[in-house]
């Protein structure tokens, strides 16, 4: 039986200046759809997981295209609520080595800020569901977004389904003193954070440790949570990097190794890291937390080499990152 997974957010308009132009000289924009919690959903269902992206979307074209890309992607789009004329957008101007790139947000008057807990079924929603995500972005979004969430968490506890939370916090879409009691409101209900040092400390108040790992283990021990997942990253230009993936539990701490690649497009590496994770939990009954970190990590680094914003490839082709398989042509 597949494993119901619920992810609850926004899914914008994604709008690129094609071939590393910057914004304001672009005279026309490829055109996509992305958004964090679509793109994990999106990356489950390719690994075999039947999962629900929960929203609300402009009752129009715009609307329907967005739905229209999620099923095409094999993610359940039953729980969208279809209301409202607006949908957010973001222009997204692709670096090139040392510069960097920038993204413009244009969503605050976007449909998923009207959103009100009798606009969906949450009984409905979480009925038979073992895992639910989410992220810091969508809790930036608006009040009667946070107010639709907190009763997701709260039912959520109730019925023991798996909490996941991925910080991703936004400079650009609230301030620190903003997002702090937010952050530390939906604390206890997580059961695995995706959270780095820098989030400990300015977003969940934990004192700086002089290791960045040992940030991490004193903030898990102030949680109900079981895991912390994530990676540092190592910037030497915009068109590549290294990832370094940890994980830290109530028991042990571990990282990978460092891993340099190259960078086709950046968006959606974090969000192909959780789903990675999330998948290799699942698979593995949460007792391969080696094989779910490496899994994650593999993920991510894939996804740098995809245009868009969602990590599409199945299974097999992370396992063929991992395992060292042949880089040959597949005939």
């Amino acid at each position: 039986m597949k494993e119901k997974i619920i992810t609850f957010g926004e899914i914008m308009l994604r709008l690129s200046p094609p071939n590393y132009q910057i914004i304001e000289d672009a005279n026309h924009f490829d055109a996509t759809y992305g958004g964090t919690e679509a793109n994990v959903a999106i990356s489950l269902a390719q690994f075999g997981h039947e999962t629900y992206f929960v929203s609300k979307l402009p009752n129009n074209q715009l609307g329907e295209g967005a739905i229209k890309y999620l099923n095409a992607n094999r993610v359940d789009t039953s729980f969208i609520k279809k209301e409202g004329t607006n949908m957010g957008i973001y222009f997204l101007e692709v670096g090139f080595g040392v510069r960097p790139s920038k993204v413009v947000y244009n969503r605050k008057h976007s449909s998923i800020t009207t959103i009100v807990v009798d606009d969906l079924d949450i009984n409905k929603i979480l009925d038979s569901a073992t895992w639910f995500h989410f992220s810091g972005i969508s809790l930036a979004l608006h009040e009667n977004v946070r107010k639709f969430i907190y009763k997701l968490l709260e039912e959520a506890k109730k019925r023991n389904i798996f909490v996941s939370f991925d910080s991703n916090y936004r400079s650009a879409l609230w301030s620190i003193d903003e997002a702090k009691p937010v952050y530390q409101k939906i604390m206890p209900y997580v059961d695995l954070f995706f959270v780095n040092p820098f989030d400990c400390v300015n977003l969940f108040g934990i004192d700086a440790d002089d290791k960045d790992l040992e940030t991490l283990n004193k903030f898990l021990k102030l949680t109900n949570a079981k895991y912390i997942f994530g990676y540092k990253r190592m910037v030497y230009s915009a068109s590549e990097n290294a990832l370094q993936g940890y994980l830290v539990t109530h028991d042990e701490i571990k990282k990978t190794t460092s891993l340099r690649f190259h960078i086709f497009d950046r968006i959606g590496g974090g969000d192909a890291f959780a789903a990675g994770v999330i998948h290799g939990l699942i698979k593995t009954k949460l007792k391969d937390l080696d094989f779910a970190l490496n899994f994650g990590l593999s993920a991510s680094i894939l996804k740098h080499t995809l245009g868009g914003d969602a990590f599409k490839l199945d299974e097999q082709d992370v396992l063929n990152v991992i395992y060292n398989n042949s880089l040959e042509v597949k005939r």
